[in-house]
């Protein structure tokens, strides 16, 4: 369980919504999968508050209708919302500051508790390779 008294929200300012940065992700960015995610990630040195904004997709080619686009954000982000303890103890100790894009792969629907297995594999994977491990 979190031991962090901080509060499990996921505010605005770290979302990542800015084009140029959203671009630069997908130009300089580096990726790996835990289907049916795929992970964007950037790494800066330096202390950045927040130390972690974060984005999520669905593509339209997958998911015809908004509704079922929406719904798997929904979900992606409320694993995220409640797991992110991870990724933010690591950022702040390594004094690291993470842009990152969750993208959903999958041609299915998945429930939520297998989003959010994943969402926790994808954090821990991330927070090695990030710290060379």
């Amino acid at each position: 369980m979190v031991t962090d008294t901080r509060r499990l929200t996921l505010r605005k300012t770290e979302r990542l919504y800015e084009k140029k940065a959203i671009e630069t992700l997908f130009a300089d960015g580096k990726s790996f999968s835990s289907p049916p995610l795929r992970l964007l990630w950037t790494v800066f040195e330096g202390k950045a508050e927040p130390p972690v904004k974060v984005a999520f997709a669905v593509p339209k080619r997958s998911f015809k209708r908004a509704v079922d686009r929406n719904l798997l954000k929904r979900r992606m982000r409320e694993a995220y919302r409640k797991n992110k303890y991870i990724l933010y103890g690591a950022a702040e100790l390594n004094m690291k500051h993470y842009q990152m894009m969750f993208v959903y792969t999958s041609k299915e629907k998945a429930l939520y508790p297998e989003i959010e297995s994943k969402i926790v594999v994808t954090l821990q994977r991330l927070v090695d390779k990030t710290n060379g491990k």
